[in-house]
């Protein structure tokens, strides 16, 4: 800058005020500057122009999650997709932060304890939201992808409507003895969403669930076969398993084919969130469709407007889903309702 300075024949201060676009220097002035820089083959370091106002134009999307689920996961990659693709046409960068290898869900969002990465945060609630009012202390402005109990702006997908529409189709085909696999702790606002969506089916068809055919699992395969092991070890296992997102289902598929069981002759099963693994198998997944780019894009924009001063929406701003029904779903065999 000082180079530039020098052969324009003005002061780094002036330089200075070209490259922020000050509009009290004056044209001829702007243009010698100008001049002087491509002359010189300067470019602006667009960090430092923001570093400048007090923004890095960066937004912080943190993903407690260890990254091998992260990564492996098709609706947080879609999730992350849509951020991105918002964040960057809005002129920002993304920085990413999963958890460490502790496990601790935690140290996903130390990083910005130490300085001041980014301009504010999107959250990824699924793996747990303690942390969040220390970083609303810091001054961060926060967005949630999921649920929290704290005052803040809320994206996330409809979880009741989604799962009563899985258990209205099960109960439809006939199943009464419905198995349910539910998800993690660390994501028990969206899970009991979900549940309350199953229990409405049963209400509204004038049934009672069984509490003994709820499972718990981790949103993992391995914890969907070990769900589906528990459930048809039943003195009456149930005719459907409905798992609360496809990796388990995709678990509870594979148990029910290592034991002999056919999908969906003996046993139908449904997922949660439509991955792009849930067609890919064999016997395709029914499944509930997740608007996971555009939680992601919109989660961004509410932040964004944050950022530039706007008002956001108040609590929570849910998104449909759609229930895809695939070959996985079918009436029971008879004689077993």
């Amino acid at each position: 800058m000082r180079s530039v300075a020098e052969h324009a024949g003005v002061s780094h201060q002036t330089v200075s005020r070209v490259v922020n676009g000050d509009p009290t220097v004056t044209d001829p002035v702007r243009q010698r500057v100008v001049t002087s820089m491509s002359a010189l083959g300067y470019r602006p370091s667009a960090g430092g122009r923001a570093m400048a106002r007090g923004r890095t134009e960066v937004v912080g999307l943190v993903i407690p999650h260890d990254p091998g689920f992260a990564f492996a996961n098709d609706h947080l990659i879609r999730m992350m997709t849509g951020a991105e693709q918002e964040l960057a046409a809005r002129g920002y960068g993304l920085l990413l932060s999963t958890r460490e290898a502790s496990g601790d869900p935690g140290s996903a969002y130390r990083r910005f304890d130490r300085r001041r990465l980014v301009d504010g945060l999107i959250v990824e609630g699924g793996g747990g939201t303690a942390a969040l009012p220390h970083l609303v202390e810091l001054g961060y402005p926060v967005v949630v992808i999921g649920y929290t109990e704290d005052d803040l702006a809320m994206v996330h997908p409809d979880d009741e409507g989604g799962a009563y529409a899985v258990a209205q189709h099960l109960l439809a085909l006939g199943h009464r003895r419905i198995g349910v696999v539910n998800g993690p702790q660390e994501n028990r606002l969206a899970m009991a969403a979900r549940l309350r969506g199953v229990h409405r089916a049963f209400a509204d068809a004038r049934l009672e669930p069984d509490p003994g055919l709820t499972v718990h699992g981790d949103f993992t395969f391995e914890s969907g076969h070990a769900a589906a092991q528990r459930l048809m070890a039943r003195p009456e296992p149930p005719t459907a398993i409905f798992a609360f997102n496809d990796g388990m289902a995709l678990g509870v598929l594979r148990y029910l084919r290592e034991s002999g069981r056919g999908v969906p002759g003996d046993v139908s099963v449904a997922g949660f969130d439509d991955t792009s693994a849930a067609v890919l198998g064999e016997t395709p997944l029914t499944s509930v469709a997740l608007q996971s780019v555009d939680l992601g894009r919109r989660a961004a924009q509410i932040l964004l407007d944050l950022l530039d001063g706007k008002t956001a929406p108040n609590g929570e701003t849910v998104m449909a889903g759609r229930l895809m029904v695939r070959a996985s779903t079918a009436p029971p065999p008879a004689g077993t309702i």
